[in-house]
């Protein structure tokens, strides 16, 4: 698609009423080794014959920051000096930081968000240079707790989860993809483990007590981020050829056999987390119950069966 991006930069361009960047950075935008689940969101040519007058309003706004983002990301870098100034007063010691911008870069195209902060540079000083306090107070308060998830909230966590441990060129990270993750939060939702609550403009994910007795119960192994996703990674291995299913099938009988043999039971784990599920009725080969994990299956009894 490389040849394709400096006339789809020219649609983008004509969509946004922006100017087409002199230099195209192709190539961190191109690369077919990071390509797995899904491509980027970017306009088609016909966008540049299309009646854009004819779209809702709210349709053309989305059409427009799709676009623009297309522009940044083909845009050269922002670049910037950083300028950090020690003060001592007293016994303490106090830090300034300022940025003075070089080349605006892809921020000239894709204006910053209201929660980023802007560019301040420090003014002229040097070593030793001497200024007078103004003033000063002592302020006390409380910290906060963290802010309870949102969708949107959990999906990015969900996707730096245990990135820190992986390698930088895995592609990989993360629980799920960008395709499962928020089916793996509905599924949660629908089994009981959470819960949507706040008015309609905003919902937060809050644990259920099924949630909790569930984290409580749960060997802590089992619930790594870090683990998962190096199983996603490994998984993506396989599907590529360069790792061998056999030999993680080996890994995970492995854990699942330590579990069983060392895992200590948590103490009253049937209290916390009683069984209430209802049996369907006997398996006809062992005679153990069978149990619905899911809720949804209907079933009948009939004569002889």
């Amino acid at each position: 698609m490389a040849e394709k991006v400096p006339a789809l930069v020219a649609v983008a361009a004509t969509l946004t009423g922006k100017a087409t960047p002199l230099e195209l950075a192709v190539k961190p935008i191109i690369n077919s080794k990071k390509v797995s689940d899904h491509h980027a969101i970017i306009p088609t040519m016909s966008a540049e014959r299309a009646d854009l007058s004819a779209l809702p309003s709210g349709e053309r706004e989305i059409l427009r920051m799709i676009a623009t983002r297309l522009l940044a990301s083909v845009a050269p870098p922002y670049r910037y000096a950083e300028t950090v100034a020690e003060f001592r007063c007293g016994e303490e010691t106090f830090t300034a930081k300022g940025k003075t911008v070089l080349d605006a870069g892809w921020k000239a195209i894709e204006k910053p968000g209201k929660a980023e902060k802007a560019d301040t540079p420090l003014p002229m000083m040097q070593v030793g240079d001497s200024f007078p306090v103004v003033s000063a107070e002592v302020k006390e308060g409380q910290t906060k707790p963290k802010a309870h998830f949102t969708e949107d909230t959990l999906l990015a966590s969900m996707e730096r989860a245990g990135a820190g441990e992986m390698p930088d060129e895995a592609e990989r990270k993360g629980i799920g993809t960008p395709a499962t993750r928020a089916g793996i939060i509905e599924r949660l939702v629908t089994r009981g483990f959470l819960e949507r609550k706040g008015d309609k403009k905003a919902k937060n994910l809050i644990p259920t007590e099924k949630g909790n007795a569930l984290i409580t119960v749960l060997p802590e192994q089992l619930q790594s981020a870090s683990m998962t996703a190096d199983w996603e990674e490994k998984l993506l291995k396989i599907e590529r050829g360069e790792y061998s299913s056999a030999a993680f099938m080996d890994e995970i009988i492995e854990m699942v056999t330590s579990l069983v043999d060392d895992y200590q039971v948590v103490k009253d784990a049937a209290v916390i987390m009683p069984d209430t599920r209802k049996s369907l009725g006997k398996c006809p080969v062992c005679g153990a119950d069978v149990f619905d994990e899911t809720g949804k299956v209907q079933y009948r009894m009939e004569k002889g069966m």
